[in-house]
């Protein structure tokens, strides 16, 4: 009896130690204390194709479902927008001063020529509604392990103790869904559309021709068919759900699929795009026929690749080790005041959880993979003028150089859409990238105010990734087959478009800083916009490099060459500032989101700005207007741009500023569910989950070739700390690297043998190369470091 009754005590000890456990903060991830109010304050999942929004209800639970492919077709005219037709009459009122003129004739010349394209817009794919018998709650949370990509729902109950967990496989490509207890599980599940709002019944009736959801004893359905059949010809997308239950019983009622007391539920789905009218249901269900079963194998085989992306960055600063311990809601509150160094470590590893999880099929859109509503701001569109750059950021520094190749390829399979767009917009060999698309490459922004035709830059910045993607990674095989042939596509189009000015430097005309007016002018059409210019030059210059590398082009060489020696030279206006314009009688506008002119400083340095201490001057107070509107704004909407201004500070060592953009970026732009915000308070958006590692990294270390900045911005909230896994350009993996009031530490790896210069922002006494101390010139802040291809050098510097 004594021997029973110590039994009963164990296990009664074991399952109120799992009841409790459940309700843990995982090691890295975070608790939140309350279901979410809306889709937008969601627990999010994803695995780069489909995403799961997860609400949190413990009874009644919602869970939407996505994918990235589901972007609903609109109506095409069949026509083609010929503005390169006016060109010349556009360049003439441009240089005659007339821009709101010059910016009303493409608008004009689209309502005449009957060319009505627009976007498709990004939709949600379907909705789960999972209800559990109702009981009086008595401990509840919801949490994220960023480590496994799982979500969780936990609560105690009067009938007993529950877990529902939710991920979505990169290896199987299925939702996972998994239901657990200390009691019996008595559930409904049912697939549903997504609920319309009244505004947009017009939009879903003009673009929905059916959705109907079944269920079986075994199986849930949702099919949905188009109107419209799109370029890449789908028709619609189907989604199939696999219910595995472990005891109890099934039966399907009013088109629920109902389990009876079971011990465990597991519910796989998975979305697909429709290329034939009939769907592919069949198809669905034999694969996931095929898919092992148990919960915890699915999970381990998931974990094995999100891990590979997600763990091996970490960032730890020493701060209050309970702050760590507080629920998201809590986080975010503090944040309102104070900026702990718990919450910089926890936004940093929610952000980067977030962009590997929307990036994968595509590169994440302005929501990720996410969407709970038919009406996406933007159309959830991908944006070239700063969002998508933005939401890509870490993505090299981060070590995930394998999810840009979603960038790339969907950049690569819209090529000919980009070459006719040259062609018919501008006359004009080479490609043209439009500021805003989805699933086409054709231009479809125009408008008096927002003359977005008028920007010249996208397929530029796009090309700057292709080439940072080979200075990262020195794959000699990609610049050769993808990158340099992207990049000549891009200048070809300006060894077309550029014209000689009677100064004799070359033009820009016309011309688009994103998305701002001079002060003196009403209109965004201009001559000479300083970031048009900038992302030129950069092109020409990597072009140049790269043609050296692959030993090719010389005539292309020199005829780039000759183009930069023509280009416009940098101005700074009387208040001390970089002009946005290098056109006369043209003034700077610091009451503006963004800040375009600064693009040469964005992430790797421009040599000009490197070397120039006037220019980096100029940079500075620049940065200091744009914040001062910021901060009349409490940080104002459009949060990636605050992302801009804050690695162009830590890129010039301000300190102070990019600190305080952190802080910003920190305390205002988070839901509590730990998705980003695009504004202040709301907006669910993908942007600066990607900007704020990248802003938190540049902060620490800077790379360029042959040059480390190390803590070229470091906070003095940050008094000591460690940061690992980082890539560094020159294919230089940074192990790890620690620092305190004593100095800091670094273990550096090279992909080939190579010279470095490693610079401080101080000066250091001493410093030790793998344990061996060397000789330093007087007030040293450079250490000149030969890394040998495949061995770890130890770096150890002594302030």
């Amino acid at each position: 009896m004594k021997y029973f009754i110590a039994c009963i005590f164990l296990l009664l000890h074991f399952f109120s130690a799992e009841a409790q456990d459940i309700f843990a903060k995982p090691a890295r991830g975070f608790t939140s204390w309350q279901p979410a109010a809306n889709w937008e304050q969601a627990l999010v999942s994803g695995n780069g194709t489909m995403g799961a929004l997860i609400m949190g209800q413990p009874h009644d639970e919602t869970v939407i479902l996505s994918h990235a492919a589901l972007y609903l077709p609109q109506k095409r005219s069949g026509k083609v927008f010929k503005q390169a037709d006016s060109l010349q009459r556009i360049r003439q009122l441009m240089l005659q001063g007339q821009y709101a003129s010059a910016a009303n004739i493409p608008v004009a010349m689209r309502q005449q020529q009957g060319y009505t394209d627009v976007r498709d817009p990004f939709i949600p794919a379907f909705q789960l509604s999972l209800q559990q018998q109702p009981a009086n709650i008595g401990q509840y949370n919801r949490s994220v392990n960023f480590e496994t990509g799982e979500t969780f729902v936990n609560w105690k109950d009067d009938n007993g103790t529950y877990q529902r967990r939710v991920f979505v496989s990169r290896p199987d490509s299925v939702v996972v869904i998994n239901i657990k207890g200390s009691a019996k599980i008595t559930a409904a599940l049912q697939l549903q559309q997504v609920p319309v709002e009244w505004q947009q019944w017009q939009f879903v009736k003009d673009g929905i021709q059916h959705m109907q959801a079944t269920a079986t004893e075994q199986w849930l359905q949702f099919k949905a068919s188009f109107k419209q059949v799109n370029k890449n010809g789908m028709h619609g997308y189907t989604g199939v759900g696999r219910l595995v239950t472990n005891g109890g019983s099934t039966q399907v009622k009013n088109g629920k699929l109902w389990v009876q007391d079971a011990d465990e539920i597991t519910l796989l789905i998975k979305i697909s795009p429709d290329y034939n009218p009939a769907g592919n249901a069949p198809v669905l269900q034999q694969y996931l026929q095929q898919i092992p079963l148990a919960y915890d194998a699915l999970l381990r085989r998931h974990t094995l690749v999100h891990q590979a992306l997600f763990s091996p960055v970490s960032l730890k600063i020493a701060g209050n080790a309970t702050d760590k311990q507080l629920h998201a809601e809590e986080l975010n509150l503090q944040a309102k005041t104070t900026v702990t160094n718990a919450t910089v470590e926890m936004l940093f590893d929610a952000a980067r959880y977030n962009i590997i999880s929307s990036t994968g099929y595509n590169p994440p859109n302005l929501q990720g993979i996410w969407g709970g509503s038919w009406s996406s701001p933007w159309s959830g569109g991908i944006t070239t003028d700063g969002n998508l750059p933005v939401a890509i950021a870490s993505l090299m520094v981060a070590n995930t150089p394998q999810l840009m190749e979603a960038f790339f390829k969907y950049h690569e399979q819209k090529l000919d859409d980009y070459r006719n767009n040259a062609k018919e917009l501008y006359g004009c060999r080479g490609i043209h990238i439009p500021a805003q698309l989805t699933t086409e490459g054709k231009e479809t922004d125009f408008g008096e105010t927002w003359c977005l035709t008028f920007w010249t830059g996208a397929a530029g910045w796009s090309a700057h990734f292709f080439y940072d993607y080979y200075q990262y990674t020195h794959d000699t095989a990609f610049l050769r087959q993808r990158a340099y042939p992207f990049m000549k596509e891009a200048a070809l189009f300006y060894e077309d478009f550029l014209q000689t000015g009677k100064d004799g430097k070359l033009l820009f005309n016309p011309s688009y800083s994103p998305e701002n007016n001079p002060a003196n002018s009403p209109s965004q059409a201009t001559i000479n916009a300083t970031m048009d210019i900038m992302i030129a030059k950069e092109l020409l210059s990597t072009c140049i490099q790269a043609a050296k590398v692959l030993q090719t082009d010389k005539d292309k060489r020199q005829l780039w060459q000759a183009m930069l020696d023509k280009m416009p030279a940098y101005s700074i206006d009387a208040q001390g500032e970089l002009d946005e314009w290098l056109w006369q009688g043209v003034k700077n506008n610091n009451h503006h989101r963004h800040a375009s002119h600064l693009y040469a400083l964005y992430d790797e340095v421009s040599p000009e700005f490197m070397a120039d201490t006037l220019l980096q001057n100029a940079v500075k107070n620049t940065i200091e207007q744009r914040l001062d509107f910021r901060r009349k704004e409490g940080g104002g909407e459009m949060a990636f741009g605050l992302v801009h201004l804050g690695a162009v500070a830590a890129h010039i060592g301000d300190t102070a500023h990019a600190t305080e953009i952190l802080n910003y970026l920190c305390s205002n732009y988070w839901s509590n569910g730990l998705m980003s915000y695009h504004n202040v308070g709301g907006l669910f958006n993908a942007d600066i989950s990607g900007g704020l590692p990248f802003l938190i990294t540049q902060m620490l270390l800077y790379s360029s070739s042959g040059l480390i900045k190390i803590l070229p911005a470091l906070p003095a909230a940050w008094p000591s700390g460690t940061i690992t896994g980082l890539l560094l350009r020159g294919n230089i993996r940074l192990h790890t690297m620690s620092w305190d009031a004593a100095g800091v530490s670094l273990l550096l790896q090279a992909g080939h043998t190579q010279k470095i210069t490693c610079r401080l922002p101080r000066v250091f006494q001493s410093a030790e190369l793998d344990g061996k101390k060397i000789t330093l010139p007087k007030n040293a802040r450079n250490i000149e470091v030969n890394l040998a291809a495949g061995k770890a050098t130890s770096i150890t510097i002594h302030y």
